[in-house]
């Protein structure tokens, strides 16, 4: 929502800035030349930054979404050997100190036994 208020003036102002500037003007880049209305080029510009943007956006996005995966596969595999832990603990015989989703003799927050 918050881009949505900050992209949508901008997005006018294009617009309005484009529509006030109709006529064609001589541009060069180095040994290229063309005739652009100041409006279409100002309109051409964003949109190709604005697409540079996301495309960054995107790849940040994937680099991520992998460093999450990752970490949920490490939480399951140590759930999975904490639960092993504890079935061998049982098979011994002795009670289960660690309870389910606690530290090892932990008698309250910061107190230890």
């Amino acid at each position: 929502m918050l881009r949505l208020i900050i992209i949508i003036p901008f997005v006018l102002a294009l617009v309005v800035f484009s529509v006030s500037n109709p006529d064609p003007v001589q541009m060069w880049l180095v040994t290229y030349g063309w005739k652009w209305s100041s409006g279409v080029l100002a309109l051409a510009t964003s949109t190709a930054f604005f697409l540079l943007g996301a495309f960054a956006v995107w790849v940040v996005e994937i680099r991520q979404l992998r460093r999450a995966r990752r970490a949920e596969a490490q939480v399951r595999v140590l759930e999975g050997q904490i639960e092993a832990l504890r079935q061998q603990m049982a098979g011994m015989g002795q009670p289960q100190s660690l309870p389910p989703g606690g530290r090892a003799g932990a008698v309250g927050p910061g107190v230890y036994s």
